[in-house]
């Protein structure tokens, strides 16, 4: 069986849409847990009605705690071998589960990822950089997928967690952090990638992401403001990789680090602080896998300078 988490907060324009999608999967053996974050509009009277006429899905009414608290509050409730996470806004195709499901049984996987498409409200595609379609029918291991992970190519693909399927075990121990507005995805998904002994990809767009200017996600905010916002994180990332000994993921995520704060007031003793970690830290150990002879040469260029390395990259 698989479980699938639907947070729902004032989405009553576009929750019928998102639960019928789930209602007519062509995967039959799926638990699916709304879980009503204290919205004031009809979402509520929905999520009962759909309960009422499918004994599969499960409504919890609890009060307004956010994403995060949603979400774990469905994985507390998910016996599913897998869970999956749709938000309430967005819809899924009919094969949306049966796939990803196949695909995670041919290829023993523990994380099964898909491609999603943006929409407006009206269901028409729409073109937005943050995503980079994933082109391989791929299948490899957690440390190959936090790479990619790292890759800024791909964009938000491997971020965030509405366009896979997981294992629930993976979750053991693993929650969301409650208490932010931003960035929930990201907090949790690299610890899932280094749980996973394999992850797969499914190159079929199978999840519907609806592009709505009035949500939190995207909601306005600075440069700085957002930068600001993900630091913390990122050190927290950079912290997990040293304790992982993954060398390359400790280069690459450092490299990304000093662009960021770069976009900061000037504060040459972070940016001291970034290369010196980076310097330590390249001396040390071996890398894990074969890296290639051209990212070699991009970690001993931004070893000397990430200041220079940065310059590199712009000209490119």
């Amino acid at each position: 069986m698989v479980s699938i988490i639907v947070p729902v907060y004032n989405v009553s324009s576009y929750l019928n849409r998102c639960l019928n999608s789930l209602l007519e999967q062509t995967f039959k053996e799926i638990q699916v847990i709304l879980i009503d974050d204290g919205s004031t509009d009809d979402s509520g009277k929905i999520c009962d009605s759909f309960a009422k006429k499918d004994s599969r899905f499960r409504v919890i009414h609890q009060q307004n705690s956010g994403l995060s608290a949603a979400r774990n509050s469905g994985l507390s409730l998910a016996t599913g071998e897998y869970v999956i996470f749709v938000d309430g806004d967005d819809y899924v195709e009919k094969e949306y589960v049966e796939k990803l499901y196949l695909k995670a049984a041919d290829t023993d996987s523990d994380i099964v990822i898909c491609n999603y498409r943006f929409v407006n409200e009206a269901g028409n595609e729409i073109t937005n950089d943050n995503y980079s379609k994933y082109c391989r029918q791929d299948s490899f291991d957690g440390t190959e997928a936090l790479r990619l992970f790292e890759d800024k190519s791909f964009r938000t693909f491997f971020d965030v967690v509405w366009n896979k399927m997981y294992k629930r075990t993976l979750f053991e121990g693993i929650s969301f952090p409650e208490g932010v507005s931003v960035i929930e995805d990201i907090s949790v998904q690299p610890l899932l990638f280094h749980r996973a002994k394999r992850v797969s990809v499914a190159e079929d767009i199978l999840y519907n992401y609806v592009y709505r200017e009035g949500s939190l996600s995207h909601e306005k905010r600075s440069v700085q403001e957002d930068i600001r916002l993900r630091i913390p994180m990122m050190e927290k990332r950079l912290n997990w990789y040293k304790e992982w000994n993954i060398k390359e993921l400790c280069l690459a995520h450092i490299i990304h680090m000093y662009s960021m704060y770069r976009q900061l007031p000037a504060d040459n003793k972070e940016l001291k602080r970034i290369q010196k970690e980076f310097r330590s830290i390249y001396k040390k150990g071996n890398y894990q896998g074969n890296i290639g002879f051209g990212r070699r040469i991009k970690f001993l260029i931004a070893a000397i300078s990430l200041n220079f390395y940065e310059k590199l990259t712009v000209l490119k």
